[in-house]
């Protein structure tokens, strides 16, 4: 299966650029958060002292990608290359 449609929109636009907002302010202000939410004890327990920050600053930076690709189009033409491997367990050939 070949992905070759671009599905840009402009509501795609929109909400990319909030999701790419929303990571560089999660990036900017890890701190914050921190001290908001506290320290992941599950996190921290098996990663070693302080790496919710760097957990938090990984996520918001995977917030930015996914941004991007929905913004643009190209999430769809990525999802459907990433997934491809699993297409056969939810539609088994008859």
């Amino acid at each position: 299966m070949r992905y070759t449609k671009l599905m840009f929109s402009f509501s795609h636009l929109i909400i990319g650029l909030v999701m790419m907002g929303l990571g560089i302010l999660g990036v900017k202000y890890t701190f914050w958060i921190h001290n908001l939410t506290g320290p992941q004890q599950w996190l921290e327990r098996y990663t070693g002292s302080g790496s919710t920050y760097g957990v938090y600053k990984i996520f918001f930076a995977l917030l930015v990608c996914v941004g991007i690709l929905f913004a643009s189009g190209f999430g769809d033409n990525v999802m459907g290359f990433l997934f491809s491997p699993f297409t056969r367990l939810f539609h088994p050939a008859g």
